[in-house]
């Protein structure tokens, strides 16, 4: 009897344990915070060669190294959920307890392990562009030859617009939503809500005012072309700085229409005041408060936002006490609230913040301590701030934190420590036109003319809509009575930001200096309407009325 007890315990199972990193859950629909849990939910559910629809404003599909991979195999056969959730969560990482290159993986790239292993076969990632033309296309398969370390990419163009290639043990899709065929059942549906935020695949810079798709018309044409998935996963990815945190609400409101069938109608209100918040500088008012337990923290977030737009922190502060409370999420709330008052000059409340949010957390975040380095820079402790800038690129040497150091270099002037940075970041990362536009200033600042125009070109090369880059450039090719390529480039600056004074007077010089006095005259006057303390172009505008009033007289023929 004593074998036959020991055989039924032996096989008897407990009830799965939770998974980690899930917020809410019914039936196979899961919500996570940070992406990357999303690819521990797909192991977990023991399928294999699945279709994933992923949709995304980034394609967390890039390289992993075979050792990597090995590492993670072994920890999901022995099903070590919890150790796998703690080398691959943003939260450890950003919470100085372990360093990035223990991570298995992370939100740029837990589904590379996904193919390697079989668990998944089809990749369709789904871009937030309304369409795609030759030249997204042409970036996207640029960045995905270099993040996937492709030797000789195999991109296949479809009729529709998308575009296709092997990739490990599978086939990787890139399509547009209007783009996409509806499949069969059984696929998974996997839907970072960061989809909302921004206007096109790879951009850093989120959507200003509306939206360009409708989150409830987004899940409803989701549950017609993706039938009866196997298994579907939202996630929010606030911590990875992606979703700005006044639209968290939409990850709930996206489960509670893709795991019910029905979206919630408080979610629509809540949906209309935050994007009439963002059309106006005048208050608006508050919708009616949920009913719903589930939608309390955003609306007290959203309710501090309202009273931090008034200037009244105070205020804003017990709302926002109230959504981290009820919500881990919402502690964000007092970084972004931080980087808000330290804008506005109240440097005070911004300390204050950042003191609740260490509080509340428990312990220091690599966001916290960037935020106490952009005070100490407010303060002119510079010595502070350099010290704890170098700890942070220490600890996670990406992009994001050695740019802050070498920020912090430049500002005391050491320009050739910060020049080391830059170029350590561009060894990284090519792509960072941040980092191309740093060494350039570092040079201008030493005089380095030429080395400044090489990096202010490169920047204006990777991100043209960088109006900042183009004057700059405009103004150095200026200086070198370089006058066709500095026209060019204070315009493209001026198309980009028409309320710049100084791109304004300085186009009006190069006109000027190209014999065109009357063209001249207006963008002066432009200049002086947005700053009308600007001497030299109070100077400029006289010179340019008297050389085209000079004009004029050569030009009017005599009277008879």
């Amino acid at each position: 009897m004593a074998f036959v007890l020991l055989a039924t315990q032996a096989i008897a199972r407990p009830p799965s344990a939770p998974i980690p990193g899930v917020v809410r859950q019914t039936n196979n629909v899961y919500l996570v915070e940070n992406h990357s849990s999303a690819g521990m939910i797909w192991y977990r559910s023991g399928r294999r060669g699945l279709t994933v629809v992923h949709l995304d404003a980034h394609d967390d599909c890039r390289y992993v190294p075979p050792e990597t991979i090995g590492k993670l195999d072994q920890l999901r056969k022995a099903r070590a959920w919890d150790e796998i959730f703690r080398l691959s969560d943003l939260s450890t990482v950003s919470g100085f307890k372990v360093r990035p290159k223990e991570t298995l993986f992370d939100l740029g790239n837990f589904i590379y392990p996904c193919m390697a292993d079989g668990t998944v076969s089809r990749f369709i990632w789904v871009v937030p562009d309304l369409s795609m033309d030759d030249t997204s296309r042409a970036r996207l398969k640029g960045h995905l030859g270099s993040a996937l370390r492709l030797a000789t990419p195999e991109f296949t163009d479809h009729e529709d617009g998308s575009f296709s290639f092997p990739l490990l043990k599978g086939t990787m899709v890139v399509t547009s939503l209007n783009a996409m065929s509806a499949l069969p059942p059984g696929a998974i549906l996997d839907l970072d809500v960061d989809f909302f935020a921004f206007p096109r695949a790879l951009t850093d810079i989120h959507l200003e005012g509306d939206m360009q798709w409708a989150p409830e018309s987004v899940c409803g044409r989701l549950a017609e072309m993706v039938p009866d998935p196997a298994l579907t996963t939202i996630s929010a990815s606030v911590y990875g700085g992606y979703l700005p945190l006044m639209f968290r609400f939409l990850a709930d409101a996206c489960f509670d229409r893709l795991a019910s069938g029905s979206y919630p109608a408080y979610a629509r209100r809540h949906l209309d005041t935050v994007l009439a918040m963002r059309r106006t500088a005048s208050p608006v008012p508050l919708p009616p408060a949920p009913t719903d337990a589930v939608y309390e923290p955003a609306y007290q977030h959203l309710a501090g936002l309202l009273k931090l737009i008034e200037r009244k922190p105070t205020e804003a502060f017990t709302h926002m006490e109230r959504a981290a409370s009820l919500s881990p999420v919402y502690r964000k709330a007092w970084l972004d609230s931080a980087e808000a008052l330290r804008y506005m000059g109240d440097l005070e409340a911004a300390q204050e913040s950042i003191r609740r949010f260490e509080h509340d957390m428990g312990h220091a975040t690599t966001g916290s301590r960037t935020e106490q380095v952009h005070l100490l820079r407010l303060l002119d402790r510079f010595d502070e701030a350099e010290g704890m800038a170098r700890e942070l690129a220490d600890w996670n040497p990406d992009p994001h934190l050695l740019l802050l150091h070498g920020g912090v270099l430049a500002q005391m002037q050491r320009y050739d420590e910060a020049s080391e940075v830059y170029h350590r970041v561009l060894a990284i990362h090519p792509q960072d036109y941040l980092a191309a536009y740093n060494l350039a200033y570092v040079h201008d600042q030493q005089g380095k003319t030429a080395e400044a125009i090489t990096y202010y070109r490169a920047t204006v090369a990777l991100r043209d809509d960088f109006a900042a880059a183009h004057e700059n450039l405009g103004f150095l090719l200026m200086r070198k009575k370089a006058f066709t390529g500095a026209e060019v480039h204070l315009r493209r600056a001026l198309e980009i930001n028409p309320n710049k004074a100084t791109a304004w007077g300085n186009l009006g010089s190069v006109l000027l200096e190209t014999d065109r006095p009357e063209d001249a005259v207006p963008c002066f006057r432009k200049a002086l309407e947005l700053a009308p303390d600007l001497a030299k172009v109070h100077e400029g505008l006289a010179v340019a009325l008297e050389a085209s009033a000079r004009a004029t007289a050569r030009e009017t023929p005599p009277r008879r």
